[in-house]
């Protein structure tokens, strides 16, 4: 008898299947922290390019109040100013519903003393840990 092998057999496949089902298990946590790390990034870089802005407003005026085109964030933060004369507070909070609504480093904030806080982070990380500096 001449037995004719045209494709895999239903082993070969639940295999290849649980191969792919383990390697996603262990590489999916990696790759969200990943993605959630750039994000972190990409929000601590604009909180700090609102606060350059917002330097230079009051290197021409003397005030921080009344600065034009402050962003209000991206899609998964929402920047708030608190904005006087002479200070200010920047509030980076995360967007609910969002992959970042419950990352480990919580909102982020600035100062115009430059000094850089999270809040509602997990206890034990520092702001290095979360700002990258």
């Amino acid at each position: 008898m001449h037995r004719s092998n045209r494709g895999f057999t239903l082993i070969e496949i639940m295999i290849v299947i649980a191969i792919i089902g383990i390697v996603m298990t262990i590489a999916m946590p990696s790759f969200t922290e990943y993605l959630n790390k750039g994000r972190r990034t990409e929000v601590a870089g604009l909180l700090s390019e609102q606060a350059q802005i917002l330097e230079r407003f009051y290197s021409q005026k003397n005030v921080y109040s009344g600065v034009p085109g402050l962003s209000a964030g991206n899609d998964y933060y929402t920047i708030t100013p608190t904005l006087t004369d002479q200070t200010f507070l920047l509030t980076a909070v995360r967007k609910p519903g969002t992959s970042m609504a419950n990352d480990k480093c919580g909102d982020f904030t600035i100062t115009n003393t430059g000094t850089r806080a999270m809040v509602n982070a997990t206890a034990g990380l520092t702001t290095k840990d979360c700002w990258g500096r």
